[in-house]
C-alpha cells in the first residue's frame, strides 16, 4: 500500500534518476531497478529485489528507517538510498 512518503519519495527518485515506474518495480530503467520502502517493509523489498539481476536498491522514505536498511541489506548485493536517493551502499551486481 502506498503512502504519502512512498509517493514523494517515488516522484522525487524518478526525477533524479530519470526512470519511470514500471508493473514489476518501483522504479526501473537499464539496469537500474530502485524498490521504496518504509522501515515496516524494507524485509520484502529486499527479498523482491533478490530475485532479480541487475543494480538493485532499496530507497527508504525517511531518514531513520535508513539504518535498518543497511542492517537488513548488509549481507545481500542490494544497495541502499537515503530519500532523496543518495547512495549510503553501492550495489554489487
Amino acid at each position: 500500500m502506498a503512502n504519502k512518503a512512498h509517493a514523494a519519495t517515488l516522484r522525487r527518485l524518478s526525477e533524479r534518476y530519470g526512470i519511470e515506474s514500471s508493473r514489476s518495480f518501483d522504479l526501473m530503467g537499464g539496469d537500474l531497478i530502485i524498490e521504496v520502502e518504509t522501515a515496516a517493509t524494507v524485509a520484502d523489498g529486499i527479498r523482491k529485489l533478490l530475485q532479480t539481476g541487475g543494480r538493485r536498491f532499496v530507497a527508504m522514505t525517511n531518514q531513520e528507517s535508513v539504518h535498518d536498511a543497511l542492517l537488513i541489506a548488509r549481507t545481500t548485493e542490494i544497495g541502499v538510498m537515503s530519500p532523496r536517493g543518495d547512495i549510503v551502499k553501492e550495489a554489487g551486481r
